[in-house]
């Protein structure tokens, strides 16, 4: 009888420590998941200071926001701030520029080539974007003002219309638009603070 409750009590604790060891494992996991996607949002956001002039650009590296095999769009922002401006009344304003670039297998049918965003349901602000052909893609830019950067820093979901093209931004890319207009306001708070 001893010899069985021997071997009992030794499967017991070699079960505990396995068990111990795996959540140990699961654990670590987490935490390097977690670490990787706190790196990839940092990735994909550019942060360049020119100690010259004064110019800090923020920049959303582009993201795919729609890929089917026979077409693709991406979206890029980029915001330059701390540049010199002709009013006073300038000084506090951010103008970020979005482009739009489309690849296509086959001529995609813009129709009016109107840009549309809305965020959380209320459309923002943003300049009639200007279209171009490069290198086979067609791109599309536009330009947006601080208001519009704050809306997005805030946003729940987003979604954009571009000629006859609708596409609702997935969660993960809009976190990073998000992570994108934290850093550009922020990065704007501190070079103004610089500035005398």
């Amino acid at each position: 009888m001893r010899p069985i409750l021997v071997c009992a009590l030794l499967f017991i604790i070699a079960g505990s420590i396995f068990f111990a060891s795996g959540q140990e494992r699961q654990q670590e996991k987490k935490g390097a998941a977690q670490a990787s996607d706190t790196k990839s949002a940092s990735d994909q956001i550019e942060v360049k200071a020119d100690r010259f002039s004064g110019v800090t650009t923020v920049k959303l590296k582009p993201q795919v926001i729609l890929d089917k095999p026979e077409h693709q769009l991406t979206i890029e922002i980029e915001t330059k701030l701390g540049e010199k401006k002709h009013y006073d009344s300038e000084k506090d304003e951010v103008r970020s520029f979005i482009l739009f670039r489309s690849q296509s297998k086959d001529s995609v049918n813009f129709s009016d080539e109107e840009l549309h965003i809305m965020i959380d349901g209320k459309p923002i602000e943003i300049t009639r974007p200007l279209g171009d052909v490069d290198a086979g893609a067609r791109t599309f830019l536009s330009t947006c003002r601080r208001p519009a950067i704050e809306q997005l820093s805030r946003a729940k979901n987003m979604e954009i219309r571009l000629g006859t093209i609708e596409i609702a931004i997935a969660q993960p890319i809009l976190a990073y638009l998000r992570e994108y207009a934290n850093q550009a306001l922020t990065n704007q708070k501190n070079t103004r603070e610089k500035k005398p």
